[in-house]
């Protein structure tokens, strides 16, 4: 299932542990008598897994997908380096190019060898040249901050967050148990009214949504490698498994509670990066707060990789 989000202002990024934050705050609060089970369930079989949120344009009424940049080859040897400078400032690829590599049909040093066949706004890469106007871009904006009883202003606060016109953020979801794809749905309707974000509160991180049953057009069978579309935190067995045949990029995060507790950094494997494929399930949750128990979504969303010679 698939979930298309039309952002109504600024917007943050929504990555995998983000959403699925939300989506358990959300729970918290419409099923507060199945919590617990609803934990329990994810530390042994997640009923459902979610990848991140990536872009979207609609172009001639059609939703153009884009996926993360794939992580094949630590180092590319072109010989054409302000295209290899442009390539390493796209961090999305339009679902045609995504599946090329996948399917092994294409590589990094081609694409670049080949740049100027191809249109790329911020960190978009595309095919062709958009029909459609489209924006896709981080912005910050000032906002004005009033005491409630005498209506005066008490001083300037900005706000930061990405302006979208023709275009939108989709996530995917996969229900291993069906019984929580009414639940989940339900949590996403709450959110749609509350919004997403620290900025709620000012009215940003408001949307619309909507839902498809679509997938990615891929033959989903078992592979040698996958390529995860949300964002990994592997087990001590996993880790120790990973060391070759992977191709990966680190990022962390360190959060604050809203009492002020430091919460412990959690590092993940980004979205994008390939790894070996020898079992159904890879990844965990994990409680990264002390005072305050805050937990952190690592289950791998794993999809086919099928150019695993270009490891």
């Amino acid at each position: 299932m698939i979930i298309y989000i039309k952002p109504l202002s600024l917007f943050p990024k929504l990555h995998s542990d983000t959403i699925f934050g939300a989506i358990t705050y959300s729970y918290s609060i419409l099923y507060p008598e199945n919590i617990d089970k609803y934990i329990d369930d994810f530390n042994n079989n997640p009923p459902f897994l979610l990848s991140s949120a990536f872009p979207y344009a609609n172009i001639n009424n059609k939703k153009i997908r884009f996926y993360p940049k794939i992580i094949t080859e630590n180092k590319t040897q072109v010989d054409n380096i302000e295209n290899l400078k442009k390539f390493k400032k796209i961090n999305y690829l339009e679902e045609k190019i995504f599946l090329k590599f996948i399917n092994g049909e294409i590589t990094t040093k081609e694409i670049i060898e080949n740049y100027d066949n191809y249109y790329h706004i911020n960190d978009l890469l595309m095919t062709n040249n958009p029909t459609t106007q489209i924006k896709y871009s981080n912005n910050i904006i000032p906002n004005n901050t009033i005491n409630r009883l005498d209506n005066t202003s008490e001083g300037i606060f900005y706000s930061e967050g990405t302006e979208f016109k023709n275009m939108g953020l989709f996530f995917e979801l996969e229900f291993k148990n069906p019984k929580y794809k009414k639940q989940v749905l339900n949590c996403i309707k709450f959110l749609k009214d509350r919004g997403f974000g620290k900025d709620i509160s000012t009215g940003k991180g408001q949307f619309t949504y909507e839902t498809s049953e679509e997938k990615l057009n891929i033959t989903y069978i078992n592979t040698k490698y996958f390529i995860t579309l949300s964002r990994y935190i592997p087990t001590k067995d996993e880790l120790n498994e990973i060391k070759n045949n992977s191709k990966y990029e680190i990022v962390s995060k360190q959060g604050r509670s809203k009492n002020g507790e430091i919460r412990k950094k959690i590092r993940f494997f980004k979205e994008g990066s390939i790894f070996k494929n020898n079992k159904e399930k890879y990844g965990q949750i994990i409680d990264s707060g002390k005072q305050n128990p805050s937990l952190e979504y690592g289950y791998a969303y794993k999809i086919p990789y099928f150019g695993g010679e270009n490891i």
